[in-house]
């Protein structure tokens, strides 16, 4: 048999570099990829704006997730698991102990304090009480109290027990820890922010790490000590990165190369393993008033190879400068993968179909989610006669050029015509295709290969 080449068609038209060789041209517009781009807050996705959203994202307060000892309420993360799957989207969240903008004077189950657990007061944001007053009366639990922590580990590991490795879930914070469960003790009236020691801090992050084993675990990154020994646990790292506060000076001053995190080993090739989530000080407003450049920012965030930004306090949607909204659609653009294929080679001969693939990974990290890439051949109905896994794991695809090639068994009756695609699929199939960034695309969005005569 001969050498069969493909007749690939490019917009219509015959491509007439090679035969066998078909080339593609990148698509500029914002789309949705799993697992990166901005992370939406609310159950439903704002139409007014053309923007990124990649995953959902939420904090719950201990004292709705368990309201009675004994008894669990896991209807609000399963809500918004729901939601977001439906969507194909991963969803991310975190638990808070104190909640500095709580909506009630508890975020710590009340039969907590009731079982003996000690507790102080703090000013935070104003609330309306059940009588129909209004109170800015806040209360936290010393972290440091036997009671509080004892069941606190209990409750995380009811939580890991129900959902770790869930395929729905991108990943959680390590949360829990201080006030918002950000891992600092700052606005909750402590006289000293830091009297914990760093052997408790280390248990509380030993909740996490000892009983979340499958799904994804960021760190915040405002205690230094337990990032470092959260980094530590594995050869490889065990934390992605969190970082809340972009906007600030203060914050860019405290993040990798930085004292005192220029001391700590890997911190910089954290996203070559793990993903790393942003989330900026204030709203755009608010950034505005205090002076600081939202287009620093938006640089910045992709400088340190951020996956997903978190929409609140920032919502994109309220950007009007036209120079700060070029900048966040860089962010919507580039944060993540951005697999722009240039070109590819196809031939069929004697039974074996050969591909070869060049492209420019032109995001700013990679693919962390469980994706896989896949050949389809379907025939002159639209029927897949025939799909093989590539060799090529999306997931190992870094910033920068890339290169694969496969080769495959397939048998084609003479005379037919055959249509070839490449396609990223989820593994546990819930979440969306993850889509090139090209204009070449099927109908159903798989890269477009060309087609094959058989002769």
């Amino acid at each position: 048999m001969k050498k069969l080449l493909m007749t690939l068609a490019v917009s219509g038209a015959l491509c007439a570099a090679r035969a066998s060789e078909i080339k593609f041209e990148e698509n500029p517009d914002i789309f949705q990829n799993p697992g990166q781009g901005f992370s939406c807050i609310s159950l439903w996705f704002n139409p007014k704006t053309k923007v990124n959203y990649g995953a959902g994202y939420m904090r719950f307060e201990w004292a709705k997730l368990q309201p009675v000892e004994g008894e669990y309420n896991w209807e609000p993360i399963d809500r918004a698991l729901e939601f977001f799957s439906k969507n194909g989207l991963p969803f991310y969240f975190r638990i808070m102990c104190t909640n500095f903008h709580g909506g009630g004077k508890y975020s710590t189950p009340e039969w907590i304090f009731q079982k003996g657990a000690k507790w102080h007061e703090f000013e935070g944001m104003e609330y309306k009480t059940p009588d129909g007053g209004k109170s800015k009366t806040h209360v936290s639990a010393y972290f440091d109290d036997p009671i509080f922590f004892e069941e606190h580990e209990k409750f995380i590991k009811a939580l890991a027990a129900r959902y770790d490795g869930d395929p729905r879930i991108g990943g959680l914070d390590l949360g829990s820890f201080g006030n918002w469960g950000e891992w600092h003790c700052t606005s909750m009236g402590l006289k000293d922010p830091h009297m914990y020691s760093l052997d408790l801090r280390k248990k509380y992050a030993d909740m996490y790490l000892q009983n979340f084993k499958k799904s994804d675990i960021f760190f915040m990154t405002d205690d230094y000590q337990v990032l470092e020994y959260a980094l530590g646990k594995r050869k490889k790292p065990r934390v992605g990165l969190r970082r809340d506060g972009v906007g600030s000076p203060w914050h860019f001053g405290r993040w990798i190369g930085k004292p005192p995190y220029d001391k700590i080993e890997r911190m910089g090739d954290v996203w070559k393993d793990k993903p790393i989530f942003f989330e900026f000080f204030g709203d755009v407003n608010s950034l505005h008033k205090k002076g600081w450049d939202i287009i620093f920012s938006c640089d910045w965030i992709l400088e340190n190879h951020a996956s997903l930004v978190n929409e609140i306090p920032f919502h994109p949607w309220q950007i009007t400068d036209p120079k700060e909204r070029a900048a966040v659609d860089k962010v919507c653009t580039y944060a993540g993968a951005r697999l722009v294929p240039e070109s590819a080679e196809v031939s069929y001969e004697d039974g074996k179909l050969e591909v070869s693939v060049k492209g420019d990974n032109k995001g700013v990290a990679r693919i962390y989610l469980p994706y896989r890439m896949k050949y389809e051949l379907r025939d002159s109905s639209g029927k897949v006669v025939f799909d093989a896994l590539s060799s090529q794991d999306p997931r190992k695809i870094l910033p920068g050029k890339f290169e694969f090639s496969d080769a495959m068994r397939v048998s084609l009756k003479t005379g037919e015509t055959y249509s070839l695609a490449l396609r990223i699929f989820h593994t546990k199939k819930i979440f969306r295709d993850f889509r090139f960034a090209v204009k070449n695309l099927t109908p159903d969005g798989s890269l477009d290969l060309g087609k094959i005569h058989a002769k």
